[in-house]
């Protein structure tokens, strides 16, 4: 069986999504969360794979989920974006800038230092 409609593709990651789309999604999932099969009062959509994590904006990666569970899938999202930018600035050689330039050595001496790390 081949689809009647073609696939929605936002033309970017801003591209807003029609009403079009959200009713073929809600009724792709039934009206129920993608997560826990209950019945979705406040229709959230969201993306399967995170736009922030390399999904893309096409009506094949949304899903219909309820208000709790995107919650929580949108902290877990922003936390592993997080993770992998910080292990790819580690990885090309990214030092954060130092906060403290200023400390004392136990002897009582004041040592300076500059925000870059050499």
């Amino acid at each position: 069986m081949s689809r009647e409609v073609a696939e929605w593709i936002g033309a970017s990651d801003d591209s807003a999504i029609p009403a079009r789309v959200k009713l073929r999604v809600f009724d792709a999932f039934n009206g129920k969360c993608a997560i826990c099969d209950c019945r979705v009062t406040v229709a959230n959509y969201d993306h399967k794979t995170a736009l922030i994590n390399g999904g893309e904006n096409r009506e094949s990666n949304l899903q219909l989920l309820c208000l709790p569970h995107h919650k929580v899938k949108t902290r877990a999202d922003v936390a592993e974006k997080s993770i992998v930018a910080r292990k790819r600035a580690k990885h090309i050689g990214i030092k954060k800038p130092r906060t403290m330039t200023r400390w004392r050595r136990f002897d009582g001496s004041i040592v300076t230092a500059s925000r870059d790390r050499t």
